[in-house]
């Protein structure tokens, strides 16, 4: 028999009647597939509501616009109130069933759903399997359970056996960085492929320990609240698409220094020529075309620097010979009209190694080639003497 797999709902309605016709109508009704069921909790308190979201685990929250504890406020504002209570707790798509659908219409998104409760249940039956097709809270219930199974692995073989070594230290930022660090990589990689199955992976396909997914290379989206060395940058002006990758230090930004912003130009890999010939001849038995291709997507051309394409960023070749410079003034003018975007930051070691090829690029120093012949002739004739 196939196991079930159970979304759980969480009720909330000051009216033990209603509690009960909900649980009564929702409870086990099938949602997207044969073995997805709803598993319905209900309660009749709000603060109670939020003691239960606080402990325990749901993937959905039902409630009136005024169950919240602020009934001093005006109506206009109790939607916000009881929004703002449930995100200081917790992430979880919500579905107001109310009969004041106006006082919370502008809160409405793919994840806070508004329901007139007129409409009845089945409209909230509907409206969960709509949320459930944005496939966020697959992405939530995995990210959280991959998340609950690293810090309990943490906690047991790592914590629990070095405890003694560090934890009587009284620098406790030390300690704070030494513990999320070391979390952070145990959340890495391998573990990710563990995630990825989760998510519904099922190629197995997996990098071994000496190369990397692709998507390691990026932070997406950048985190810096400032442009840094290594962040990729969109640029449309109305009739096309360009990229370009920011090789300025990140450190003149933080000291200020900047007078001109350095980009190198990207690119698009199906666009230069040796894909091209590769493209046209894909079973060309001599090999001849992906040879000529390979030096571009394996970093063994000085001038150039390959990006490997994730989500809406497509495989890129950085030129260290295209280079454009923009004032920060003019880029952020650019940015706010919307022109440059920046999609992706390059993480460490890869932003490293880009600026470190940028810089041996065109620090190299031509030297004419030795004459291999003469020095040969010599070796030759010393070993004959």
């Amino acid at each position: 028999m196939a196991k079930q797999n159970y979304w759980h709902l969480l009720f909330v309605d000051d009216n033990t009647e209603n509690c009960d016709l909900a649980a009564k109508y929702l409870n086990e009704q099938v949602v997207l597939e044969p073995g997805e069921k709803l598993k319905v909790t209900t309660e009749v308190d709000f603060n109670k509501a939020l003691d239960r979201l606080e402990s325990g685990y749901f993937d959905f929250v039902v409630l009136d616009v005024r169950l919240g504890p602020h009934e001093e406020e005006r109506e206009e504002e109790e939607g916000i109130k009881v929004l703002e209570s449930i995100k200081a707790l917790c992430f979880i798509p919500i579905i107001f069933y109310t009969g004041l659908p106006q006082k919370v219409r502008s809160l409405e998104t793919p994840l806070i759903k508004v329901i007139e409760n007129t409409e009845g249940l089945p409209k909230v039956l509907s409206t969960v399997k709509e949320i459930l097709l944005t496939r966020i809270p697959l992405v939530n219930r995995a990210l959280l359970r991959y998340v609950k199974e690293v810090q309990r692995d943490y906690m047991w073989e790592f914590i629990t056996n070095n405890w003694e070594a560090f934890g009587d230290t009284p620098d406790r930022t030390s300690l704070a960085y030494f513990l999320a660090r070391r979390l952070a990589k145990s959340l890495d990689s391998p573990g990710i492929q563990k995630l990825a199955e989760k998510l519904g992976d099922t190629t197995k396909i997996w990098c071994s320990e000496d190369s990397v997914h692709p998507m390691r290379y990026y932070i997406v989206p950048p985190l810096g609240i400032r442009p840094m060395a290594g962040d990729v940058i969109k640029e449309e002006d109305g009739t096309k698409t360009q990229y370009m990758v920011l090789i300025t230090p990140s450190c003149d930004f933080v000291q200020d220094k900047v007078d001109y912003m350095l980009f190198a130009y990207c690119t698009p890999l199906r666009e230069i020529k040796e894909y091209i010939d590769w493209e046209n001849n894909p079973d060309n038995p001599d090999q001849k075309y992906i040879n000529r291709l390979l030096p571009f997507v394996t970093d063994k051309k000085d001038r150039f620097f390959f990006l490997p394409s994730v989500f809406n960023i497509p495989d890129l070749i950085v030129d260290y010979q295209k280079i454009a410079k923009l004032e920060p003034k003019e880029f952020a003018r650019l940015a706010k009209d919307g022109k440059l975007t920046c999609v992706a930051s390059l993480d460490s070691p890869y932003c490293e190694n880009l600026c470190a090829r940028f810089s041996r690029y065109f620090g190299r120093l031509g030297t004419p080639d030795l004459n291999i012949d003469l020095i040969f002739n010599r070796i030759k004739a010393e070993k004959n003497s």
